[in-house]
């Protein structure tokens, strides 16, 4: 940028320099008007400006027509690449996905890998092969932190604070259900609150609080539940259960993702339709009008319009 003369650059009108490329190319006053859409004198008062800015005749009259100057002859096709140059710059916006060569940056909880991630790498080998996913483990703070810094480009999870300046989108509405190994405890398929407070609790917690959805529905009914142990890690929470009688509340999609890769496991809905966790995607306002983030956002939220994760209004937890 040190080689660039600003102020004489700010003095070049960008709509002329179309009109000089024209002028040029046609040699003529007329039919540069004509493809314009300008009138013959417009076109003529433009020639003369750019005469004097220049400081070269640039046409000079030949017989019925006009010839270009030696001058002008050299910039000709200077001018003509430097406008193709700045057409294609303003016009990049990828149109092509199977084009496109980039990575997407998503914020996203252990359990909700196993579910969205799948679907959204099919949907990418299918139509943006060139695109690939990086995936960071972060708390929602981290993660909205993040997105305002642009170190991430979405982020899934529950986040029940208000963020005016970023987009979000409702992926599924989660009931939430008790995971269990049916070798310790037997359950029936819908409990309530006393049942979820009679046996100890493997502690792990998706909003990062020190008290659940979870704490204050069993305060609302009187009861309090007692915490064998807290896990920062959802993996461990299959075998823990398959050593001793103990339940782990957790969103209803969840519960059925570890039960489907876990022999043993099963799960009984808490019977209390307002306890609902709602999982969300956030993404910064400035991506909006991208192609490929089009493309990510429909791929995630798709997955969840359909009902691809698994009965997500009732067994998601």
């Amino acid at each position: 940028m040190n080689d660039i003369d600003a102020l004489w650059l700010r003095r070049l009108d960008l709509n002329n320099m179309v009109a000089l490329h024209t002028l040029l190319s046609t040699r003529s006053v007329s039919e540069s008007a004509r493809r314009l859409c300008l009138g013959q004198p417009a076109v003529s008062h433009l020639l003369k400006q750019l005469r004097e800015q220049l400081q070269d005749p640039l046409l000079c009259r030949h017989g019925q027509g006009m010839m270009p100057t030696p001058f002008a002859e050299a910039l000709l096709p200077e001018l003509e690449a430097w406008l193709g140059a700045g057409e294609r710059l303003f016009r990049q916006r990828q149109t092509e996905l199977d084009k496109v060569e980039r990575t997407v940056r998503l914020a996203l909880p252990d359990p909700l890998e196993a579910a969205l991630l799948p679907g959204l790498l099919k949907a990418c080998r299918e139509q943006a092969p060139g695109l690939s996913v990086d995936v960071a483990a972060l708390s929602s703070a981290q993660a909205l932190a993040a997105l305002e810094s642009a170190q991430i480009d979405y982020a899934v999870g529950y986040f029940p604070y208000p963020t005016p300046r970023l987009e979000r989108q409702t992926l599924l509405r989660n009931g939430f259900a008790c995971l269990y190994h049916r070798d310790q405890l037997q359950l029936p398929p819908e409990v309530g609150a006393g049942e979820v407070a009679a046996w100890p609790h493997v502690y792990t917690s998706y909003t990062g609080e020190a008290v659940s959805l979870i704490d204050h529905y069993l305060q609302r009914h009187g009861l309090q539940r007692r915490i064998l142990v807290r896990t920062a890690s959802l993996l461990a929470i299959p075998p823990i259960l398959a050593a001793v009688p103990a339940l782990a509340v957790l969103p209803a999609a969840v519960c059925a993702i570890i039960g489907r890769h876990h022999a043993g496991i099963a799960s009984a809905r808490i019977d209390e339709p307002s306890l609902q966790l709602d999982v969300e995607l956030l993404w910064h306002p400035r991506v909006n009008q991208d192609l490929v983030h089009q493309f990510v956002r429909a791929a995630l939220t798709g997955q969840c319009a359909d009902g691809r994760l698994g009965a997500a209004s009732g067994t998601l937890a």
